[in-house]
């Protein structure tokens, strides 16, 4: 019964504070010309209260948060990633072309200036990587999650796209790695999404383990990229 009573009670929060709050609020902020700091402020402020109402708590292990914009390149376990990634500076994520077009999700990933690629399209990660480059000079921090898809644990292998454009631009890239107390919440093989977002909310409690890295940036993109690699197979769960 308590079960239940706490599934109900998330339910109605995600629906009400995500879908009837949060995004038209991006939305509005966004069709304002409001900046991107402000939206960013507003995204912040929703994440902290939808945490604890999912019951999730978040547990920085090592490092900070980072101060000045650079390319933050993590683990992936789901879509939920993006509640576990914490900046100074605005942050912008790199999404599949297909997120573009999902009702409300898609809308809310407009509105905070996300960018989408077509993986398969290599004129399209190009463009995606140029985007990505230029809101780093304007302040922005990109999330991107170099094996271009979710894993239950591990690493896969990474796409270097973005070490290219890093070493290119003397960008820095400062590595996250996301733990899940619970590997089974994980995102992956062919759940749905609705599935997956109900199975979440059934559970307790649960929490994720973030390790911050110190900021990577120089000359040799493969010489960085196994860097970074390294940084993160240290701290990932096997």
């Amino acid at each position: 019964m308590l079960g239940w009573i706490r599934f109900s009670y998330r339910l109605i929060c995600f629906i009400i504070s995500a879908f009837l709050l949060l995004v038209p609020l991006l939305i509005l902020a966004k069709a304002l010309g409001l900046s991107m700091r402000i939206r960013h402020g507003i995204f912040k402020i929703w994440r902290q209260a939808f945490l604890w109402a999912m019951g999730i708590e978040v547990r920085v292990q090592e490092g900070e948060r980072p101060q000045e914009a650079a390319i933050l390149m993590g683990n992936h376990r789901s879509y939920a990633d993006i509640l576990f990634v914490f900046s100074a500076t605005p942050t912008i994520f790199l999404g599949k072309a297909e997120v573009k077009s999902w009702p409300i999700i898609g809308w809310a990933a407009m509105a905070v200036d996300a960018v989408f690629v077509q993986r398969s399209d290599k004129d399209s990660r190009r463009a995606a990587r140029a985007t990505l480059a230029q809101r780093i000079q304007k302040g922005m921090s990109p999330v991107v999650f170099p094996e271009g898809t979710t894993a239950a644990s591990g690493l896969l292998p990474f796409n270097p796209g973005m070490f290219y454009t890093a070493a290119e631009m003397d960008l820095p890239i400062v590595p996250f790695v996301l733990n899940y107390s619970d590997p089974a919440l994980a995102w992956v093989g062919d759940e749905k999404f609705v599935p997956h977002v109900l199975r979440m909310m059934r559970r307790p409690a649960w929490h994720v383990r973030v390790h911050i890295g110190p900021a990577f940036r120089g000359e040799d993109a493969e010489a960085m990229m196994g860097e970074v690699r390294a940084w993160m197979e240290a701290r990932v769960n096997p």
